[in-house]
């Protein structure tokens, strides 16, 4: 079993963003909306550009448009000791994250986890609606 460790951020107001150091980097990220007293998240995705990039792409094709108050949680993707940094790897912890938490917004992974079987998430810190521990061994193979 492979285990990989977030360390989660946040949350953060997007207009603030740029003013935070870890919005220079790299890795998995969650959108919320606090709309009334509920928080909901809205999505999940990754970027091997740095956060504040992808994440105004975002504001610039739909999250502009959205009620209530935006927050963003980023995720530092924490690479066991041997293992290196891949797209792969990013792609398969995003889908993980995606099939299991199963956001508003996001279509690709909503039903079906598409990666790697034998893959384990320890979400750690400002981690929010993101569940503490995910695993492909819990999910419902269809």
């Amino acid at each position: 079993m492979e285990s990989i460790t977030i360390k989660w951020h946040g949350p953060y107001s997007l207009l603030n963003l740029g003013y935070k150091d870890v919005a220079g980097s790299i890795g998995i990220y969650a959108i919320y909306r606090t709309y009334g007293n509920k928080e909901t998240l809205l999505y999940i995705g990754k970027t091997e550009r740095s956060f504040s990039q992808r994440l105004a792409e975002h504001y610039k094709d739909w999250l502009y448009q959205e009620k209530g108050t935006i927050t963003v949680r980023l995720g530092i993707v924490e690479i066991p000791y041997g293992s290196r940094f891949s797209p792969k790897r990013l792609r398969d912890v995003e889908s993980l994250l995606i099939t299991w938490h199963s956001p508003l917004y996001n279509t690709s992974s909503a039903v079906y986890y598409r990666g790697r079987f034998n893959l384990e998430i320890n979400n750690v810190g400002r981690r929010g609606l993101i569940e503490k521990f995910v695993s492909t061994e819990d999910l419902v193979w269809a």
